[in-house]
């Protein structure tokens, strides 16, 4: 049949899910002639049913395959239903709603079933749409029937399994949709119904809703960032060995001797801070260690060196010596004296001078004469006085000096049984005494001898500045006035 209606439509746009048909299904206020006993109106309660407020299938208004879930206490053709049903419209022929059973519905996935809030419900069954969205009652005055499409329609057993599911793989489930959190590293699984692990690394503490990373993991992990430390120390250690002057080999640092170095903690430094000193990857000799080794080495403690540790100085024990760098040779300076006539060495004072009062030596330098053969010199009080003192001092050595001849003369070694000079140890001592510089040779170098004969020598004198003061067979004592 064909009526005149005054439209009032409600659009309950937002409420379906996208799988709902875009045509609206609208609620008519009745005018006219119209027949209120038909399967074409469903009319929501008894109030809409005596206004004339309906919902009409065909015409434009609902479209076929278009679903009605009417709460109870409804009205369809012409009486009052007290169940909640589902209708839809089957729009063929004389066009007409059709009761829509229970078991005509297809079931929907497990996945489809995971609505919590308050859903339309037939029986023991919830009513469903394809995409789990909720097909009940919404909140609006007149907005209280929810529509979609007959084919996307399915009904579930049970609802919330998906929310437990969720939760207890540690999710947090909104509304419809299961979210995992990655502070607890977790996300969602490909079918977006619960929570694993983000890897295969972790695993699931059910107490704590949470993944953990697995104990082996953790252990190969800090197996491998103590790996990684230690070559990170060892490079270190390399660069530290390699800057000092060391070769790193097999994680191990060794020090080269050949450059005055020793290993320590784990890299090289000199042998000892107070003879070494740092010159580049290897260590020198400070001047005053180098001097005291040239001075100890071998042939230089053979010549009569020794080393003076508290001036820093290489010494000879034998004062006509000195030492030249390598070994201890006769004193230059001493040798050159000795050859002067007249003259000798004070070793106090390091000094040649005359051994006779009044005597200077030659402009050649060669010998001790009269220092007025040069021409009158005049000099002062304090001049005077000084020349006394000097002339004093090289008296006091030379009275010393003889006396010391006069003592050596003296022993029995010099004389035989017969108690003549004993030629053979004057000669042996005199040659020793030259060559090592002792006493015995100063002595002994002012005594001359010509000619050797089997009992000894010929013409054995004993001299003072070229002057004979003894001869062979005497005993004699020297002094000076």
């Amino acid at each position: 049949m064909k009526k005149i209606f005054l439209i009032c439509s409600v659009l309950l746009s937002g409420l379906l899910s996208p799988s709902v048909s875009n045509a609206a299904c609208e609620e008519r206020e009745l005018s006219g002639w119209v027949i209120k006993n038909s399967d074409e109106y469903l009319y929501q309660s008894q109030s809409r049913y005596n206004g004339k407020y309906a919902y009409e299938c065909g015409n434009g208004y609902c479209d076929g395959n278009q679903v009605i879930f009417m709460p109870a206490n409804h009205y369809f053709d012409g009486k009052l239903v007290n169940t909640q049903k589902l209708y839809y419209c089957a729009a063929r022929g004389d066009q007409m709603w059709v009761e829509w059973g229970i078991n005509d519905i297809a079931d929907c996935k497990e996945s489809q079933c995971r609505i919590t809030d308050e859903a339309a419900k037939l029986g023991d069954y919830y009513i469903m749409d394809d995409n789990g969205g909720n097909v009940g009652i919404s909140t609006g005055s007149k907005a209280q029937l929810l529509y979609t499409d007959r084919t996307n329609i399915c009904k579930c057993a049970s609802i919330g399994e998906a929310k437990k599911s969720c939760v207890n793989s540690g999710g947090t489930w909104n509304g419809s949709v299961c979210s995992c959190a990655s502070s607890k590293n977790l996300k969602l699984t490909s079918d977006g119904t619960v929570c694993e692990c983000i890897s295969s690394d972790y695993e699931f503490d059910a107490a704590a809703k949470q993944c953990n990373k697995k104990k082996t993991v953790i252990e190969e992990e800090n197996r491998r960032r103590q790996q990684e430390e230690q070559n990170r120390q060892n490079q270190q250690r390399k660069a530290a060995c390699e800057q000092s002057g060391g070769v790193w080999a097999n994680n191990q640092c060794s020090c080269d001797n050949a450059k005055n170095l020793r290993l320590e903690n784990n890299v090289c430094v000199c042998l000892d801070n107070e003879n070494y000193v740092r010159n580049g990857d290897r260590c020198d000799l400070t001047d005053a260690a180098a001097l005291q080794q040239k001075c100890t080495s071998p042939d230089s403690i053979a010549s009569g060196a020794y080393w003076d540790d508290v001036n820093k100085q290489c010494r000879c024990s034998n004062p006509q010596y000195s030492w030249n760098g390598s070994v201890c040779a006769m004193n230059p300076a001493i040798q050159k004296c000795l050859l002067i006539t007249g003259a000798n060495w004070n070793y106090t004072t390091g000094q040649c001078y005359c051994m006779e009062v009044g005597k200077t030596f030659n402009p050649e330098g060669t010998a001790c004469v009269d220092a007025t053969s040069g021409g009158p010199v005049e000099s002062t009080p304090d001049e005077n006085a000084a020349a006394q003192a000097r002339a004093r001092e090289r008296i006091e050595a030379a009275v010393a000096k003889m006396d010391d001849i006069a003592s050596g003369l003296r022993l029995t070694v010099w004389r035989n049984d017969e108690g003549k000079f004993n030629t053979s140890r004057l000669l042996s001592d005199s040659i020793a005494g030259v060559v090592l510089g002792t006493a015995g040779g100063l002595i002994t170098s002012n005594v001359v001898k010509k000619n050797q004969t089997e009992s000894g020598f010929e013409d054995i004198q004993c001299s003072i500045g070229g002057q004979v003061v003894a001869g062979w067979g005497d005993e004699f004592r020297v002094g000076i006035q």
